[in-house]
């Protein structure tokens, strides 16, 4: 690694045949036990470029599903629609078969040769769905249906965002550009109603007057997430400290921040708080075998004073916009003195973890809930009449902190406001600048 102003730093990598060696980088693993890191990047050819330039290329739709086989890592969604009616989607990646008996999200053993892949589908066998007699495809990276009875290992999102993206797909009502920019704003989550009201029931069972609009905001909730709404930043901030209390005395404060974030946790939530009578609830360090409702009550506990702290003593200021942010960041971030330069916000918005409007953070207890994911663009096309397409982008165009292309359209993002898009050609070359770049000498 070359260093300014210093000697080069030399790093020595040890390799196995499955891959790179991650004993002694990560605490949690033992380095005197060897493992690596299997990824099928780092073993099969790619051919990405060729399959991006063939997709550029296309003529037709079996055009497009030659390309995508070329694919082999990451493993991708694909989607597809054109003028003539036609949509798909691809599940891209070569997928390995493996041993009936290998669970691939487990410690595999490397050294009998009992748990290697055994090649991989045929692309033919990737799930898919092209032209389907319901009339629509949609992606929420969840877990597809079986192919020939093979449900194929993915880290895969719970199913809250599939499951309202079909529930108003299947709405009978003429669907419009309009119709499509309210589902893509959507953000309601059944699945984190149905746990908050849970959590209700319990904090009832716990019957302390303290917790009385924690639990009437709770059970009341129908799993929106507005900037102006009180449930969800409860929710948030109860959910985070129980999955908290209950799992890093197992794990390590540590690795519960590691897993914070993954579809790991987020496919847990909700069979993990039904379940009162789970391992998880325990306490390992005491005598005691705390049952679930200490540890939500200790949780609520926290809840309170942290929105006390956040947002104000008063409930009423209790807002999800006030701890649910998003800021657009500079790699410049991490130099105090210019993120109020570079950085683009901060914003109040609305959504969250698992809505259709995916604003999705890492499940911490630090009180705020602030974006570091999303969606990359948001687009609509009418193939009726293309040229008036719509379209924004989370900030700006340019990357030049002196453009105003910067961050023009991170205010339009973040309050859900499209632009029209430039496809006709008369348009495009009306908006025509010109762009002078000169040497210093």
């Amino acid at each position: 690694i070359k260093v300014k102003d210093e000697i080069d730093v030399e790093l020595t990598i040890p390799v196995s045949p499955h891959g790179r060696m991650i004993s002694g980088i990560l605490d949690f693993i033992d380095d005197t036990k060897p493992v690596s890191l299997w990824w099928l990047l780092n073993h099969e050819t790619n051919y990405a470029l060729q399959a991006a330039y063939q997709l550029n290329h296309s003529q037709n739709f079996n055009d497009v599903e030659k390309a995508a086989s070329l694919f082999s890592a990451p493993g991708l969604n694909l989607m597809y629609a054109d003028a003539h009616g036609n949509i798909g989607w691809w599940a891209v990646a070569k997928l390995p078969i493996r041993p009936t008996h290998v669970v691939s999200k487990f410690f595999l053993d490397g050294a009998s040769g009992n748990d290697e892949y055994q090649g991989f589908y045929d692309f033919s066998k990737n799930p898919h769905s092209v032209n389907p007699p319901w009339g629509y495809v949609y992606s929420a990276n969840n877990q597809p249906d079986s192919v020939d009875g093979v449900l194929y290992p993915g880290y895969y999102y719970p199913r809250s965002r599939a499951g309202r993206i079909e529930e108003l797909v299947k709405e009978n009502k003429k669907w419009t550009v309009e119709e499509v920019k309210t589902t893509i704003l959507d953000v309601t989550s059944h699945m984190h109603a149905d746990i908050a009201h849970q959590f209700a029931a319990i904090l009832k069972e716990v019957n302390q007057t303290e917790f009385n609009e924690l639990t009437t905001q709770l059970e009341s909730w129908n799993g929106q997430h507005e900037t102006n709404l009180t449930a969800p930043a409860i929710y948030y901030n109860l959910l985070a400290q129980t999955m908290r209390l209950a799992m890093a005395d197992e794990i390590s404060h540590e690795a519960f921040e590691a897993i914070a974030a993954t579809s790991v946790l987020k496919n847990s939530y909700e069979h993990f708080i039904a379940n009162e009578n789970s391992p998880w609830w325990d306490i390992k360090c005491t005598e005691a075998k705390e049952p679930r409702a200490e540890i939500i009550g200790r949780a609520a506990t926290k809840t309170l004073a942290l929105l006390k702290a956040t947002c104000g003593e008063n409930p009423v200021d209790w807002k999800w916009g006030k701890i649910h942010t998003l800021t657009h960041k500079h790699a410049f971030d991490a130099v105090k003195p210019l993120r109020s330069f570079f950085n683009v916000g901060p914003f109040e918005v609305p959504g969250g973890s698992e809505v259709i409007n995916n604003l999705h953070f890492s499940l911490d207890t630090t009180g705020y809930f602030n974006v570091d994911g999303g969606p990359a663009l948001r687009k609509i096309t009418d193939f009726a009449d293309a040229e008036n397409g719509i379209t924004v982008s989370p900030s700006g165009q340019s990357g030049n902190v002196m453009s105003k292309h910067y961050g023009d359209q991170a205010e339009m993002f973040a309050t859900g406001k499209f632009r029209k898009m430039l496809m006709n050609k008369t348009e495009i070359e009306a908006g025509e600048r010109k762009l002078i770049l000169k040497p210093n000498n």
